[in-house]
């Protein structure tokens, strides 16, 4: 099939990048600075245009797909706590759905909470993604 791996690929970040904009409806109120974020996060890591963003966040009846590698799955987590932290507070339903995220990643039930509160911890005190990730693999 012609460019069928092209657009399994294309749905993959779709995917992904709408659970990004989950994180930012979260707590009900679209904060100025999450959107920035969110749109910062859109064209540094999946290189997409402001319109490209837009058509996704309008058609955002993607299904979720989990990415296999754990870095890649790692980085969604992370990118959802830059975007729960975008206007400076946590709300219980950010971290709620970062949570929810880890087990939907395949990480265990009963480490999600720790998973979210260390994501958002690492996002807070300034750590870079790669460090994070860096820090999980070598665990």
């Amino acid at each position: 099939m012609p460019g069928g791996l092209d657009y399994c690929m294309k749905e993959l970040l779709k995917s992904r990048f709408l659970s990004l904009y989950c994180m930012v409806m979260a707590d009900g109120v679209v904060e100025a600075k999450e959107l920035e974020t969110l749109y910062r996060i859109g064209r540094e890591n999946y290189h997409l245009t402001p319109e490209e963003i837009n058509t996704n966040v309008v058609s955002a009846g993607t299904s979720f797909v989990a990415p296999e590698k754990i870095d890649e799955r790692i980085s969604i987590l992370y990118e959802m706590a830059e975007i729960a932290w975008a206007d400076g507070e946590i709300d219980d339903t950010e971290k709620s759905l970062l949570s929810r995220y880890a087990v939907r990643l395949g990480f265990k039930e009963e480490n999600a909470n720790d998973i979210a509160d260390f994501m958002l911890q690492q996002v807070h005190e300034g750590v870079s993604q790669a460090d994070v990730i860096q820090k999980i693999m070598n665990a």
